[in-house]
């Protein structure tokens, strides 16, 4: 009897385990909608205090309310950057390959300079040869088609994730009562006090996770918007939402979200020279980066996550070793939520109670 328990217990973590992997897109969806409704919570709270006289809002009106509210923010940001997107996809659409070459010379030309001051012995001509086929490729219509069946198949797939997190956000929001009950009823009653425990805590710790999350992609989006903006780079508006949405992913968010801002500033700015474009980007992304890495960051870790920079710093990386970009984004929230569940379970064990003592 003694050793059925194992081996059911490591049973148990085998299926759950197949069926996260066999059912990637539905999980996938299922911790968005998470996610959102954690994000929501704090409206949800605020709707459902509200009082008309004796007349208080249901949670099925206070739930739809909250979401109506989320839903309202998301298309007012399509309806801000969708014309941008498009005005950008059809200007890459339209660029000469001769021009955008032409544009490229002078920059080629010192790079061959300095090579050249250097005593660097390559074949001249091979930048730009191998800038002419890499440009060439890319502006190929066949490969714009690709493109574009391409973003047809990602609009499909848009439309069904989008209903169905919609729909799971929603009952996340309304029924959140009748699912934390569910869970517990599926425990045993021996430890349904301390998975309530631990419930309540990992809720309180990723709303506030997220909640600094949203903060941050804000704040990143605004530096980066008046800052370019300042600068005169156009489509300013464009590179800080996504340079904002990609910040979330740790120490390569920003090296991304500059890459697109150089991308973007070449093929909608051809009357700012190469260097000062670059120059440009750097300062902006630069003050932007101080800002989110001494100022926001650190609000963020110190009110939520509540762990040590090294401890933050090691978790990302076995999350990047093990699942990559998606990896390194989830890392956090997964330690912040295997930190309660250690201290409710092994707090004897030093350890744990060294990683739990802020909590």
């Amino acid at each position: 009897m003694e050793m059925r328990k194992p081996l059911l217990a490591i049973f148990a973590i085998a299926l759950i385990g197949f069926s996260i992997w066999y059912f990637s897109a539905i999980f996938l969806y299922v911790v968005i909608a998470g996610v959102i409704a954690l994000i929501g919570q704090p409206i949800d709270t605020f709707y459902g205090s509200l009082k008309l006289g004796k007349f208080k809002l249901t949670e099925t009106i206070s739930a739809t309310l909250t979401f109506l509210t989320m839903l309202s923010v998301f298309v007012l940001f399509a309806i801000i950057f969708v014309p941008l997107v498009t005005e950008e996809a059809q200007l890459i659409s339209s660029i000469s390959r001769t021009d955008a070459l032409a544009s490229l010379q002078a920059p080629i030309d010192k790079i061959e300079e300095v090579l050249q001051n250097f005593n660097v012995s390559y074949d001249r001509g091979t930048i730009q040869k191998y800038l002419q086929e890499k440009l060439m490729s890319a502006l190929t219509a066949a490969n714009l088609t690709l493109v574009l069946h391409k973003t047809v198949a990602v609009m499909g797939d848009f439309f069904i994730a989008f209903f169905a997190i919609s729909f799971l956000t929603f009952f996340f929001l309304r029924d959140e009562k009748q699912i934390i009950t569910a869970v517990l009823a599926s425990v045993p009653e021996d430890y349904s006090t301390r998975i309530s425990k631990v419930l309540k805590e990992s809720k309180q710790m990723l709303i506030r996770y997220f909640i600094g999350i949203l903060i941050e992609v804000f704040s990143v989006m605004t530096i980066l918007s008046v800052g370019l903006t300042i600068a005169g780079i156009n489509n300013a508006f464009l590179i800080a939402l996504f340079a904002g949405i990609v910040i979330v992913i740790p120490y390569v968010g920003p090296l991304i979200g500059a890459g697109f801002a150089l991308f973007i500033g070449l093929t909608t700015n051809p009357e700012m020279t190469m260097m000062v474009l670059v120059g440009k980007v750097v300062l902006v992304f630069g003050i932007a980066q101080i800002a989110d890495s001494f100022l926001l960051q650190p609000f963020i870790f110190s009110n939520s996550v509540k762990a040590h920079p090294l401890e933050i710093f090691l978790v990302i990386l076995i999350g990047a070793k093990a699942g990559g970009i998606g990896g390194m984004v989830i890392a956090v929230p997964t330690y912040t939520v295997l930190r309660v569940i250690a201290k409710e379970f092994f707090i004897n064990f030093r350890l744990v109670k060294r990683l739990t003592e802020k909590f």
